[in-house]
């Protein structure tokens, strides 16, 4: 059967293919994409931050109605819901990685399951405890989808620092205690100010080295430093005050979580979303037809003011 998939061809170029589907294996099931997010990762691959051998189907985010079943899948049933992974019309996904949706969704780009499974993963591992002092470093997508949950939690202090305003007011909806601009003089003196004070766990989302560095700092003796980012570049970290404030450095990778845990995580992670813990509809701000995706991409690469997170429709 053919299909259609977006395909990563060179740097900062992508194109639409018409490839072939089999039948779905017995382990199987056959699904019709219907949206998939555009993460960090894809962009790094777009502008060849990161790199594969081209060329390759990108995304890693869909969610879609299954079509067929294979014999031995009894989990789900064609007409349900699921994530799926690539940008990929019709696909064959392991049943194991088909994690069922309640329902069927009224906007299929608002339930990028993936993405809020890594932040469930980021904060099992972090131990949240009650009355803690918490400060994520970095409000973009992630960073806020990591606030909303987090303000959840019986935390005594929840800090969101940035450089975009209207991303600060995102995180004082979705429960921030306090906002940092980290643009303006106020804000660095906040910052200075905040180092002595100390967090019992610390978050950092924004990929730089200036972050880390002040993350670092911001951690109180035997605290919790969670490396959430995906960092494309080498980073020098001071191991050695890592080792004398005696902290816990977490890498937030839900690959080390192993297939069990994975598995757990997205489950959890639909729950949280089916509650309405986490709300996506304020940040997937921009959608694009599949067959848009170079445009897609570059705008992604941009990121133009008031954009925060771009998802490709099917």
């Amino acid at each position: 059967m053919k299909t259609e998939s977006v395909h990563f061809v060179a740097a900062r170029k992508v194109e639409v293919r018409e490839i072939e589907v089999n039948d779905p294996k017995p382990h199987e099931v056959q699904v019709l994409c219907k949206a998939g997010g555009i993460s960090a990762a894809d962009v790094a691959l777009f502008t060849e931050t990161a790199r594969r051998p081209y060329p390759f189907v990108g995304g890693h985010e869909g969610i879609g109605q299954v079509i067929r079943a294979g014999s031995d899948v009894k989990s789900v049933r064609p007409g349900e819901y699921v994530t799926c992974a690539a940008w990929q019309k019709l696909q064959n996904v392991d049943a194991s990685r088909a994690h069922k949706i309640p329902g069927e969704p009224e906007d299929p780009a608002l339930w990028l399951v993936e993405p809020v499974a890594c932040v469930v993963n980021a904060l099992h591992d972090a131990d949240v405890q009650p009355g803690d002092r918490a400060i994520v470093l970095g409000a973009g997508f992630m960073g806020l989808t990591i606030t909303q949950l987090l303000s959840r939690y019986p935390v005594y202090e929840l800090i969101a620092a940035d450089l975009k305003p209207q991303n600060l007011t995102l995180a004082t909806q979705f429960g921030a205690t306090e906002t940092v601009n980290t643009s303006t003089k106020d804000g660095e003196a906040r910052l200075k100010a905040l180092a002595g004070e100390s967090f019992d766990l610390v978050i950092e989302t924004a990929d730089a080295q200036q972050t880390l560095d002040l993350a670092t700092q911001l951690v109180r003796r035997g605290g919790r430093l969670c490396i959430f980012s995906w960092h494309h570049a080498p980073r020098q970290v001071d191991v050695g005050t890592w080792h004398a404030k005696g902290l816990r450095v977490l890498n937030a990778n839900p690959a080390m979580a192993g297939d069990s845990a994975q598995a757990a995580n997205f489950e959890r992670a639909v729950r949280c979303m089916w509650r309405g813990l986490i709300d996506l509809k304020p940040l997937v701000t921009h959608r694009h037809k599949f067959a848009e995706a170079q445009a897609a991409l570059e705008l992604a690469a941009r990121k133009p003011d008031g954009y925060i997170k771009g998802a490709l429709t099917f």
